[in-house]
């Protein structure tokens, strides 16, 4: 007869589960006890300070002075009390994607500082990107006088897969230089920080499931949708990347009636605007259904963006309003050949265009029932907007930071603890 044993958590597993227990309560909220952490946790008290005693070696947390509630004239030594230093360390998040957006953030992820720099276009020279991702943090660091040793890791997305040794894969004539380039050490090796690099649509996700419409989603599609079409995918709770991280990218759509490209909201908004623009325009008198479109432009194609047109829309333009219902229905034919395959509870349509809810939402969902597909998953707008991606970008280095603290069962052996002295509070 053959028994089998059902496997038992190692003194290791249990140690960063424990240590883990205690740091998600601190970081939740204000100073506790060690009474509040013991309720808060589940954990025996030994264990409770022991960890705490790891923690405020490591610099993560402080031990407050003795006090007692107001009123309370018990005799006898005042409980402990801790409290999370959520500025003992930081972590950077980076978009650079046709834009480089840098956010620097604290330990509970909460941003501390940020800049931007837009790109010429999403296809510069891998040169170009990286040294505007340089600057950018320069600037950011300066700005919150924060000393490039305090940051404790990178997180940076990229439009395009990212393979398991972090290193973008893709087109050389889409992203010229990035294919194959170790983005990380180039970034990270000024200052020796850990640098993770992943798919902005990877991180879109990540950020929306953190702090976005998306919390408490395990089975999600969130589907960046600005200048070309990208999905980030949650199934079971998990993130899907695929064999060579290329789970999620979208190329198949040109196969796709109705659809037959990856160019995305944004994109498609603007171009069919300016075309509609060039003809009016070619006309020996404006068309009425067109006329604010055409005023708002100035009756010039070259400024014609897309925020144009969905002012017109807005504004009653019967030609705008037909761009965003063919818009709206190209966008629903792509929900639901993701929703087909992957059965998600919600699809999250994210990036600039997510401001724009009041016009696409409805549409879009009009369109997935009856005729495009039996089950059809909830659809939003995401409430991240373009912001997304950095803070997925926070969010995946701050993972790397904890995993690094609960990595020995030794504090000694905690690597990516904060600096002990010298950080601000």
């Amino acid at each position: 007869m053959v028994t089998t044993r059902k496997p038992t958590p190692t003194s290791l597993m249990l140690r960063r589960m424990t240590a883990t227990a205690v740091l998600d309560a601190l970081r939740s909220g204000g100073p506790m006890t060690g009474s509040d952490l013991i309720n808060a946790t589940g954990l025996a008290r030994p264990t409770v300070h022991e960890i705490c005693n790891d923690l405020i070696r490591l610099g993560w947390i402080r031990e407050m002075e003795n006090r007692r509630p107001r009123g309370d004239t018990r005799r006898g030594r005042p409980a402990r009390c801790y409290e999370f230093l959520s500025r003992a360390g930081y972590v950077l998040g980076i978009d650079a994607t046709d834009r480089v957006a840098v956010h620097l953030a604290d330990l509970r992820g909460d941003r501390v500082a940020g800049a931007d720099e837009p790109l010429r276009h999403v296809s510069v020279p891998a040169a170009e990107r990286l040294a505007a991702v340089r600057r950018v943090i320069d600037s950011v660091l300066s700005t919150a006088a924060v000393d490039p040793t305090h940051v404790l890791a990178v997180g940076v997305g990229v439009p395009t897969p990212v393979d398991g040794q972090g290193r973008p894969v893709g087109r050389e004539a889409y992203l010229p230089g990035l294919p194959g380039r170790d983005v990380g050490s180039e970034l990270g090796g000024r200052h020796g920080w850990p640098v993770l690099v992943d798919n902005d649509a990877n991180l879109a996700a990540l950020g929306e499931r953190w702090r976005g419409v998306a919390a408490g989603v395990d089975d999600l599609v969130v589907m960046v949708a600005d200048e070309r079409l990208g999905s980030g995918l949650f199934l079971g709770g998990r993130p899907i990347r695929g064999h060579a991280g290329g789970a999620g990218e979208l190329r198949f759509l040109e196969l796709i009636e109705r659809v037959g490209s990856t160019y995305g909201i944004a994109y498609l908004v603007r171009t069919l605007g300016a075309e509609a623009v060039a003809e009016l325009r070619s006309d020996e008198e404006v068309d009425e259904r067109g006329r604010i479109l055409f005023e708002r432009s100035g009756g010039d194609p070259a400024r014609v963006g897309t925020e144009t047109v969905l002012e017109a829309a807005r504004a009653g333009d019967k030609l705008a309003i037909e761009i965003v219902d063919r818009v709206s229905d190209r966008t629903a034919h792509v929900i639901a050949a993701l929703a087909g395959m992957l059965n998600p509870e919600l699809v999250v349509i994210s990036g600039a265009v997510a401001d724009a809810g009041d016009l696409f939402l409805d549409r879009i969902r009009q369109r997935l029932l009856p005729d495009l597909i039996d089950l059809p998953p909830r659809v939003s707008m995401s409430s991240l907007g373009n912001e997304a991606v950095v803070i997925g970008a926070v969010r995946i280095a701050l993972d790397h930071v904890e995993s690094r603290l609960m990595s020995g069962s030794d504090p000694s052996s905690w690597t990516g603890a904060p600096p002990r002295s010298g950080a601000p509070r």
